[in-house]
């Protein structure tokens, strides 16, 4: 008996196994370091927690509408009006488990076999696998560290075809950590109105930004709203990942496709963390700002010790908790049984020899580079500099 084709066709999650090694690992009593996560290491405020107790205790158990409650859209909508200047009504807004669903449902609603679609790279490594098993096609628009990581617009133009039928946008980007400003986003609106595309926008990292950035939505340009869809969550603004809830807004057309899909796999979004996210979505964000100043100082010390390291190029992120430095200036080294030949094997290097897990570029389209994660304590992210800098120590002497 065999599997279906499009099995072989997509790749495992490359943050999803280091993270299971390093659970394995330190299962096993080592002393790992993980600087991999790709989540908030701080509990989910205790309000938030509250009102998922308290909708335990009075039975708000039941299945609910495949939506979403209408308490949690009408969150949403709010949500929307006030932080990104968007007016959507409560029936064009869907509640899924967790942003990822949002984006394979948008993205299994827009695309089929032989359509193009434009993605910056580097990006995030569920997107290939997401238009992979639509059966289309993902176009790569690089963004280079000299521009910010950020794509020049005149890039995504001349990368339309008459193929093209979706251009996925991240911002604040994972894994670089690139913040849009108002001009260029400005720039990319045209071309998308001009080429009569779809567009999906993640921006589940809108809060986190840093030195006074202002996030700017996609959607928020008129000329383009009907053909955006933009998608947005709970997990990392409120320290809720495992709360599984994230949601979508776009056009009429597109949200009832995108719940015509949701019915016939997940159904509801968890009922209990839907209630969770009411309490989130309705506090006021600011008596969270902590966080994210936290998240500042962790970045300032990891770009400072990262300077200091030989041949390590990186650019100061604006927001998310990623950092992204090049390090192919090591590829082709050698210690002892380990050949430094990609971003794979010098990750598996540093884990192996230095108990610090980090997370290849491979895995989001650029190779030459890595990931860190300052979402991390600070006492965890000292640990995990030092290891860092030694093994590039042993590396560089050679």
């Amino acid at each position: 008996m065999h599997l279906a084709d499009r099995v072989d066709r997509i790749q495992s999650s490359k943050t999803v196994s280091i993270t299971n090694t390093v659970l394995k690992m330190k299962q096993e009593g080592y002393d790992v370091i993980s600087l991999g996560a790709g989540e908030p290491d701080f509990e989910t405020p205790d309000f938030i927690k509250k009102a998922a107790i308290e909708a335990i205790q009075t039975g708000k158990t039941k299945y609910t509408q495949v939506m979403g409650i209408p308490e949690l859209r009408k969150a949403i909508v709010e949500k929307f009006k006030r932080d990104n200047d968007l007016d959507y009504g409560i029936d064009r807004v869907v509640v899924t488990t967790g942003g990822k669903q949002a984006l394979f449902n948008a993205v299994l609603a827009i695309c089929q076999e032989g359509d193009e679609v434009l993605v910056p790279s580097p990006f995030w490594v569920s997107y290939p696998e997401q238009i992979q098993m639509a059966g289309a096609t993902l176009v790569p628009v690089k963004a280079l560290p000299e521009n910010g990581f950020k794509i020049d617009p005149e890039d995504l133009k001349a990368a339309i075809t008459p193929r093209t039928k979706l251009v996925i946008f991240n911002n604040p980007v994972n894994p670089t950590g690139a913040v849009y400003d108002f001009q260029t986003l400005e720039q990319i609106a045209k071309i998308v109105a001009e080429a009569h595309i779809w567009a999906l926008t993640d921006e589940i990292y809108e809060k986190i930004v840093f030195d006074g950035v202002r996030h700017y939505s996609l959607a928020a340009f008129p000329e383009i709203k009907e053909q955006v869809v933009v998608v947005n969550g709970v997990s990392k603004a409120f320290a809720m990942t495992g709360w599984r809830i994230g949601f979508a807004a776009g056009s009429q057309e597109v949200i009832s496709a995108m719940n015509k899909i949701q019915g016939h796999s997940t159904s509801n979004a968890n009922t209990m963390a839907q209630w969770a996210s009411v309490a989130a979505l309705n506090s006021d964000w600011q008596n969270l700002q902590w966080m994210v100043d936290e998240f500042e100082k962790r970045r300032n010390f990891v770009v400072e010790r990262l300077s200091a390291m030989p041949d390590v190029a990186s650019v100061k992120p604006a927001g998310t908790f990623y950092i992204f430095p090049k390090v192919s200036s090591y590829f082709g080294k050698k210690y002892g049984k380990y050949e430094i030949r990609d971003s794979l094997s010098f990750c598996q290097f540093l884990l192996e020899e230095e108990k610090v897990a980090l997370i290849p570029g491979e895995a989001f389209g650029a190779d030459e580079f890595v990931r860190i994660s300052f979402a991390a304590s600070f006492a965890d992210l000292e640990k995990g500099m030092n290891r860092i800098g030694q093994g590039l120590t042993k590396l560089y002497s050679l």
